[in-house]
């Protein structure tokens, strides 16, 4: 993912550029989670000390299929927000990378959960407001998200595809490199708080079934970790002879792209180069500018 402020004209006002490190990285532990199945479509499964994706086509370890399972999570990732504020300043950062780490249990004793290695997808939904439950595989209850109250959680005008992955079918952490899409950017950039859903493609054979919070070992609990930069900030732009010289704000090992047009309207953005920040302020020439009527600069940065 680039980020980056554009640049509009040939005259700048300039400021100090506060100083930053490169990234901020952040551990979030989900704060509710729980899975639901259309065999039991009224029931819920909060408490259980695991959570599962199933498709249609995967059975449980004597052989039964056990139906479509899906999951949903809720993290809390304010205090990542806040740091992030702290480091960078309010709005002068932005999220490159989100990832989601799933300790995945390969065979799973309880007869309701089924197994396989598949696809599946990950989404963020915008409803924050559904309960966990207290529900057990062997004492499920009716307090928290079942099956049927899907309809009324997900919602495909608002909701945002985050990726198709496949389970490692063995015992250990499974990483999930999450999509970017705009809403999921701004909640997890202004609340903190997102919510995921997890659900088997169409005829897949995935049983992934991994620990959920209420896991006894919470090292093994489920993981969002954040990365986060500071947004470049254009410092200078001077005219060298025919050249223009523009000086931006980097960050250590970060990669930036300095782009530039004559015509935001008609014209497209050209690349004038690619280069790796150092932690100071780096200039770059665009042969010929000064004698353009005008031209526009942005400036964007993301992980290497």
């Amino acid at each position: 993912m680039r980020v980056g402020f554009a640049l509009i004209g040939i005259c700048l006002a300039t400021a100090m550029p506060r100083s930053v490190s490169a990234q901020l990285i952040f551990t979030n532990i989900s704060v509710a989670d729980a899975f639901v199945r259309s065999l039991a479509p009224t029931n819920n499964y909060g408490a259980a000390g695991a959570l599962s994706v199933s498709g249609p086509i995967a059975t449980n370890a004597i052989g039964q299929q056990q139906g479509l399972l899906d999951t949903f999570m809720r993290f809390d990732a304010s205090a990542a927000v806040t740091n992030f504020d702290s480091a960078f300043g309010a709005g002068q950062w932005a999220v490159v990378n989100a990832t989601l780490f799933l300790n995945e249990q390969g065979m799973p004793n309880n007869t309701i959960f089924n197994r396989g290695v598949g696809p599946f997808e990950v989404q963020w939904i915008a409803d924050n407001s559904w309960v966990e439950g207290t529900g057990t595989p062997n004492n499920p209850t009716t307090d928290g998200i079942t099956w049927d109250d899907e309809p009324s959680v997900l919602n495909s005008g608002l909701d945002e595809y985050l990726g198709t992955f496949v389970n490692g079918g063995t015992d250990g952490w499974v990483m999930l490199n999450l999509g970017l899409p705009s809403g999921f950017v701004s909640e997890l950039s202004t609340s903190g708080v997102v919510s995921f859903y997890m659900t088997a493609t169409t005829n897949s054979t995935v049983g992934f079934t991994f620990h959920s919070h209420n896991f006894v070992e919470s090292s093994e609990w489920p993981l969002l970790v954040i990365t986060a930069v500071p947004i470049p900030q254009i410092s200078s732009l001077t005219a060298v002879g025919s050249d223009m010289s523009i000086g931006f704000t980097t960050g250590s090992n970060l990669t930036y792209t300095v782009e530039s047009s004559s015509n935001l309207v008609a014209g497209g953005w050209n690349i004038l180069t690619n280069l790796t920040g150092t932690g100071s302020v780096t200039t770059v020439t665009d042969p010929g500018a000064a004698t353009l009527p005008r031209r526009f600069y942005k400036v964007g940065v993301g992980l290497p």
